[in-house]
């Protein structure tokens, strides 16, 4: 987690041979990035449990003699799982704008496939663009997407939060 997330998507995508489709690095690259994203979901939903099982609901639970697979799947996954969809509803950007960026620099999808990345990467000159102004969409969808995705991951961590309905009844 201490090296900055680029350069390590860089240095892992530089592991694998440009002779590899374009599809098949597509599905690389998500798993590269999957890899790299994995330990600070993973570590911010530890803690959680660790808050949690010692909440005075789950000691009341375990004084009442229920066992851990009981406790766990009615307090603890019921209030760390509206995290985890707003926390993968939030990670869907950074993957997209990972792919992109892998993209534009030459190191992700390749021609003849198509890629957000690729299409940006042609509108680097000033000549093109006075010229095909509508090559500048691509920018503008992965706007709208990123925007998407987080107002989806708002939108659902408002309906799912358990603590959150509690304010409003």
């Amino acid at each position: 987690m201490s090296v900055p997330t680029l350069y390590l998507i860089l240095a892992l995508r530089a592991t694998i041979p440009s002779t590899v489709s374009s599809t098949n690095m597509y599905i690389i690259i998500v798993v590269i990035l999957s890899f790299i994203g994995w330990a600070s979901l993973s570590r911010i939903i530890r803690g959680m449990v660790l808050s949690i099982r010692e909440e005075e609901y789950v000691l009341a639970a375990r004084a009442l003699g229920l066992g851990s697979l009981r406790i766990i799947t009615r307090h603890i996954l019921p209030n760390t799982l509206s995290f985890v969809i707003v926390a993968a509803t939030v990670a869907i950007p950074g993957y997209i704008l990972g792919e992109v960026a892998l993209s534009f620099l030459g190191f992700g999808i390749q021609e003849p496939e198509s890629s957000w990345g690729l299409m940006l990467r042609e509108a680097q000159s000033i000549r093109v663009l006075t010229s095909y102004p509508w090559i500048l969409a691509p920018g503008f969808l992965i706007l709208l997407t990123v925007l998407a995705f987080n107002f989806l991951g708002d939108g659902l961590r408002d309906a799912l939060d358990p603590r959150h309905r509690e304010k409003f009844l």
